[in-house]
């Protein structure tokens, strides 16, 4: 395939799954990176395949390129502008000529489970210039035929087939023996050899070998013959092809689909199907039909053999049951003893419903989703009115918290329909948590279980809308994403998750709703200094009065841990450090419980997270209320409790801290940098060592030295990181030194007194087996690490060549992991923007910058991200402190002269 082939393919590929929050993807820049040639030739080619008219271009900046056939397809316009002058004016042509198709007005199913089915089937059917042979297989009563007649009607009222063309059905259920299938067929055959026609196969599956290699044969013919003699095929067959047909003529169809059973449909569809059979069965008979919602909800919910047909069936006899007991001669009603018993065997019971009555022929789809699109219009509506995105997402969250009430006290979704949901997405979600050193808002796995469920049952309805506000959801998805690059990175894996493991795509309202959630979880708790937990045994108990108390306040107080009645108070203990591990750290902290025997948590949590701790006992929703109050005045602990007793009688318990030996972790890279530092060394670290591991922010560090609060409330044994933040007093044991086990003596020396020799000795062998480069790397980014070390590796070698000196061992290493963290920073876009004297470093070291940039090239294009000079003065820092420690001006100017130096 030549060059330019390659890049037609990509585009035809990429615009296949057209969504305007990737538009980046079609830009000659990206797929100069893709394809692997210079920018210029990618655009070379891609205006070339414009002018050729291809592709269409956008000429915003950066310019876009896509297929315009592709386009054409996927928003069924029939013509398409060449060129827009910038991405609105493409997206305002796309909301004015873009439009669904309507042909098949009667097919129940035609915007949801028969979508794809009737769209590839069209597809089919219409490919120049005879169309493609196609099998419909399904089980008895699924619509294929119905489908099959309305493709069919659907090419003759487009013009494809000429309003000539006979359809000429056979169907194989009706055939005693191969010679009538023979004389049959082919003399109807030979009758209309010279007419357009459409061969309709029925029940396929009970054709003879031998007329199964007869049809082959004349597929096989058909493809021969004149092409204006239009020869089409569709079989039918309640088998798939590979259960019951020759393989030869199973060789003759490039479309095989399969059409969902009615047990498949969404319940909305169901609904649909049930009343507009119901209507067409009253106009037979001449009656208008009413029938209670309780009839409504048991045949929906019916198991019926011939799917589609069985149900008409059912709805034949129910209708027949209720005429006979008529008294009005222009209507029926129908109750649910007119049900056959077999359908009432699978009503679902439901408390607290009252019985109503619908009109078949005024019936309106129930308005439950209506409700729940109204939320989603709420929730979107400040995105476009208030002009700062921050109090934008404040109102956001207001409407999600009116929303999750709506889903838990009004909606009524069966709870079996989605414990099994939100139990496999709490557990799905916690991987990553741990992994990202978050936590998620309360309820969060609740509410997304039950919007699931609701898309499920609602699925043209969601669809619909979704469609309608694409364009509004690309521009705030693109807008959240620049944002808050850091809660993007967390929901691209959450939807991805989902994704791989549940086989659900995350829909874009939900996405934005994930995005809405996680800023204000993160808003709210990182002002907090008391942080409150309730903690019961339960399904969901904690949760709902978690969650009762945070809509309450308006904000959030109370992070939840729901328990199994079984669970050990030590297996708790453990549950509730790992979720305050990923808490605010210098916060004190309120534990309200349920039970007596979970009070001794107190003790075991003050010690595990330094900080103070109040253990309540009895909690309920009232007690949680006022406490919560009192953490919104800021006030501390003991103040809280004191006076949350003068009107409540509850015993508590306060631990106070206790200064604990300890290791500090930190990074100029941001403490979820630190995070992964110590759970890396931790995985080392034996259990019950008494050796606390603390993490701190790499910048407050260096502004307040001694007097930061992290020293006065530990024992600090050593510092370490990826950067000496320099704190007089306290040993610095950089990553590099730990790798190379240069500064072995020292941990060892201060880890002595913690454990057993032969645990040391344990503990220090783990260690240098953890703490390899590519493990590291692998530890601290989010990338590839054996891709990122040898680009890294491939850099730093070009810069010592440039700079004609070669690092030490030691040096080396912690430059590769210094550059490793600033590739993250760029790619996460959280590069270090501010440098002191940032211009005198720019006007004293120009060609030591330009240097690097040189070196970084590659780099920087494979992961398309630039270099700023504050990061490349962070670099000559870093270099310069740890190469020649006490020879700071030495180095500097021996770069800059091998750096060729500029006078």
């Amino acid at each position: 395939m030549d060059t330019k082939n390659s890049v037609f393919q990509y585009i035809v590929t990429q615009t296949e799954s057209f969504h305007f929050a990737h538009l980046n993807y079609f830009t000659a820049k990206t797929i100069s990176n893709k394809i692997h040639i210079s920018r210029s030739l990618a655009s070379q080619y891609l205006n070339d395949l414009y002018k050729q008219e291809h592709l269409i271009k956008i000429n915003s900046r950066p310019v876009y390129f896509l297929h315009k056939n592709t386009l054409q397809k996927l928003y069924n316009i029939e013509k398409l502008d060449n060129e827009f002058y910038d991405v609105e004016e493409f997206k305002d042509y796309l909301q004015r000529y873009a439009k669904k198709q309507n042909s098949y007005q009667n097919i129940v199913g035609k915007d949801g489970s028969l979508s794809s089915v009737l769209r590839q089937l069209q597809e089919g059917f219409e490919y120049p210039p005879n169309g493609l042979p196609a099998v419909l297989y399904g089980e008895k009563g699924t619509g294929k035929k119905t489908i099959a007649q309305a493709i069919y009607k659907n090419a003759i009222r487009k013009g494809i087939l000429s309003e000539h063309t006979k359809l000429i059905c056979f169907d194989f259920d009706h055939l005693l023996h191969d010679e009538e299938f023979s004389s049959d067929f082919f003399e109807s055959k030979d009758n209309d050899e010279k007419k357009s026609t459409v061969y309709l196969f029925q029940n396929v599956q009970k054709a003879s070998q031998k007329a199964q290699t007869q049809l082959a044969s004349f597929i096989e013919e058909s493809k021969g013959k004149d092409q204006h003699q239009e020869v089409r095929f569709i079989f039918l067959s309640t088998k798939s092809p590979e259960e019951c047909f020759h393989q030869r003529l199973t060789m003759m169809f490039p479309i095989i689909l399969r059409v969902p059973t009615f047990r498949e449909k969404s319940k909305e569809e169901k609904e649909e199907f049930v009343i507009h059979r119901i209507k067409v069965e009253g106009q037979k008979i001449n009656k208008e039909v009413k029938i209670s919602n309780t009839v409504l909800r048991a045949l929906i919910n019916g198991d019926y053999e011939e799917n589609m047909t069985g149900v008409n069936k059912t709805i034949q006899r129910m209708l027949a049951s209720a005429l006979k007991k008529a008294t009005d001669a222009n209507e029926i009603i129908v109750h649910t003893y007119d049900l056959p018993e077999k359908v009432i065997q699978t009503l679902p019971i439901v408390k607290n419903e009252e019985v109503f009555y619908i009109d078949a022929n005024n019936y309106q789809k129930t308005d439950e989703v209506s409700f729940i699109l109204d939320y989603f219009e709420r929730i979107l509506s400040p995105l476009k009115k208030v002009p700062s995105l921050e109090g934008a997402l404040e109102e956001s969250k207001k409407n999600i918290d009116l929303l999750n009430e709506f889903l838990s006290y009004k909606q009524r979704i069966p709870p079996e329909k989605v414990k099994t949901t939100e139990i496999f997405l709490n557990n799905l979600l916690d991987i990553l948590l741990k992994k990202r050193f978050i936590n998620l808002p309360n309820g969060l796995s609740a509410m997304l279980a039950k919007l699931l469920y609701i898309s499920d049952i609602y699925q043209s309805s969601m669809e619909n809308w979704a469609q309608k506000k694409q364009s509004e959801l690309d521009d705030y998805l693109l807008k959240l994403q620049k944002t808050f690059p850091d809660e993007a990175l967390i929901i691209n894996e959450i939807v991805m998750l989902i994704r791989t493991n549940f086989e659900v795509k995350l829909n874009d309202m939900l996405t934005v709703i994930l995005y809405v959630s996680l800023y204000d979880y993160h808003v709210e708790t990182s002002k907090r200094s008391v942080l409150g937990v309730i903690v019961c045994h339960g399904y969901s108990t904690a949760t709902s009065i978690a969650d009762a108390v945070n809509t309450l306040l308006d904000t959030y107080i109370f992070e939840a841990v729901d328990m199994p009645l079984d669970f050990s108070s030590s297996k708790i203990n453990e549950i509730l450090l790992e979720r305050l591990k990923r808490m605010n750290h210098s916060a004190d902290l309120i534990i309200m419980v349920d039970m007596g025997s979970l009070e001794q948590l107190g003790e075991n949590i003050s010690e595990a997270i330094n900080g103070n701790v109040g253990v309540i006992n009895n909690v309920s929703t009232r007690l949680a209320l006022n406490v919560g109050e009192e953490i919104i005045k800021n006030r501390d602990i003991q103040t809280i409790l004191s006076e949350i007793t003068e009107y409540f009688t509850i015993d508590y318990r306060i631990f106070q801290k206790k200064q604990k030996d300890t290791i500090l972790f930190t990074s100029e890279s941001g403490i979820h940098m630190a995070q992964r530092m110590r759970e890396l060394f931790e995985n080392s670290l034996p259990p019950q060592s008494g050796i606390y591991l603390e993490i701190c922010d790499f910048n407050r560090l260096v502004t307040e030295k001694q007097h930061h609060e992290v020293f006065e409330a530990n024992h600090i044994l050593f510092i370490t990181g990826t950067t000496d933040p320099h704190i007089e007093g306290y040993q610095f044991i950089s990553l590099e030194e730990i790798i190379t086990s240069s500064n072995i003596g020292f941990i060892s020396a201060c880890l002595t007194n913690f454990m057993q020799p032969t645990e040391l000795n344990n503990f220090l062998l783990d260690l240098k087996r953890d703490f390899t480069l590519q493990n590291v790397v692998g530890y601290l980014t989010i990338l590839n690490p054996k891709v990122l070390l040898e680009d890294v590796m491939a850099a730093i070698d070009l810069l010592e060549a440039k700079l004609n000196t070669r690092f030490s061992g030691e040096s080396l290493i912690g430059i590769y992991i210094h550059v490793s963290c600033l590739i993250e920073r760029l790619v996460t876009k959280n590069a270090i923007t501010e440098y002191e004297d940032l211009e005198l470093f720019q006007k004293e070291n120009a060609a030591y910058i330009q240097c690097v940039k040189e070196s970084f090239k590659k780099l920087t294009q494979r992961y398309n991200v630039e270099l700023p000079v504050s990061e490349i003065a962070y670099l000559h820092q870093f270099i310069v402190a740890d190469k020649y420690k006490e020879t700071n001006e030495e180095f500097n100017d021996e770069i800059n002269r091998l750096g060729g130096k500029n006078e």
